[in-house]
């Protein structure tokens, strides 16, 4: 067990690792993977200047997105495998659009159209758009499961209240309408985070504010009101990120929303009990979890004692958990 560094450019991120270790993130600005701790770089074609892969399947398919212009939601969707002399550009009709996540049987979810369409890809081609009802509408596709199981960011429109409300929207499978996970919230409330589910169709993410975030997961089969997870001792609020396929291991940030208190760290959480921390990269300096395998690693970044953001992987990072003294 350890807290391993990862080759980079100055700044970088770990955004998924798969099962075998292979690691997915970014690195300088520019999409990369990582075998071991050594850096390689996915081809950026002519007409991109950066991007970022989001996700990894156990068959090594990366995905994610290139960015153009300079302008980071300038974006379109791609596909990579390991080695390959370029990725394979996913199709949006013309607009700006990423992919999010990518299941073992290598559909890919994502976002398109000015984020407000759920698009599903497989094999280079756009094989369906997942459906919403009058009212419904999606912010961002976020997180694809074992059985085809989808979830997203999105928001309904309240007549009563007449503004829209944040929800997070669950497809059964693709092409079924989408249930409501909730309860709805806003506009005082900022949303429920970055919403994944695992394998058996538990939700993970988190209630935001402005002045505090509470880390929360929502169970099969019923669902129903989401289950609170309290901060981790010394902090005043908790997000989770990412849920392990199989093996119900979730990861995410604790932090505290002021001027005064400790920097983020990096947590994780085994689906009962309290939410436990992970190892600084250096003393009082933030880390972050952004994704964790059936292997036990926990993904992300952590910021070294010069102040710069390592892109990190907690290899065993149960074995490496701690609950913090208040």
């Amino acid at each position: 067990m350890v807290l391993k560094t990862l080759k980079s450019d100055r700044t970088g991120v770990v955004e998924d690792v798969s099962a075998s270790g292979l690691a997915v993130g970014v690195s300088g600005q520019r999409p990369v993977y990582w075998t071991r701790t050594r850096v390689h770089s996915v081809p950026v074609p002519a007409g991109f200047d950066g991007g970022q892969v989001a996700a990894v399947n156990s068959g090594g398919l990366m995905v994610g997105w290139f960015t153009a212009g300079g302008d980071p939601w300038n974006r379109t969707p791609f596909s990579y495998e390991a080695g390959a002399p370029a990725a394979t550009l996913l199709p949006t009709g013309g607009v700006s659009g990423w992919a999010a996540d990518v299941d073992d049987r290598g559909r890919i979810v994502g976002t398109v159209n000015g984020a407000d369409r759920g698009a599903v890809w497989r094999k280079g081609k756009l094989v369906a758009t997942l459906p919403v009802t009058d009212g419904q509408s999606i912010t961002e596709v976020t997180s694809i499961g074992y059985a085809g199981t989808v979830v997203a960011n999105g928001t309904i429109w309240n007549a009563g209240l007449e503004d829209y409300q944040s929800v997070v929207l669950r497809w059964e499978s693709i092409g079924t309408p989408a249930e409501i996970l909730g309860p709805p919230v806003g506009p005082s409330l900022q949303g429920w985070g970055r919403p994944a589910l695992d394998g058996r169709g538990q939700v993970v993410g988190s209630l935001l504010s402005s002045v505090e975030a509470t880390a929360v997961h929502w169970d099969p089969p019923g669902y129903g009101a989401p289950a609170d997870v309290p901060s981790l001792p010394g902090f005043n609020s908790g997000q989770f990120t990412a849920i392990s396929p199989h093996t119900h291991l979730a990861a995410g940030i604790a932090d505290m929303r002021d001027d005064v208190g400790p920097a983020d760290q990096a947590e994780v959480w085994p689906g009962s009990g309290p939410a436990l921390a992970l190892p600084r990269l250096a003393d009082d300096q933030a880390s972050h979890a952004y994704a964790v395998s059936d292997n036990g690693s926990v993904g992300g970044d952590a910021v070294d004692a010069v102040g710069d953001a390592k892109p990190v992987v907690w290899t065993c990072a149960m074995k490496q958990a701690y609950l913090p003294a208040s």
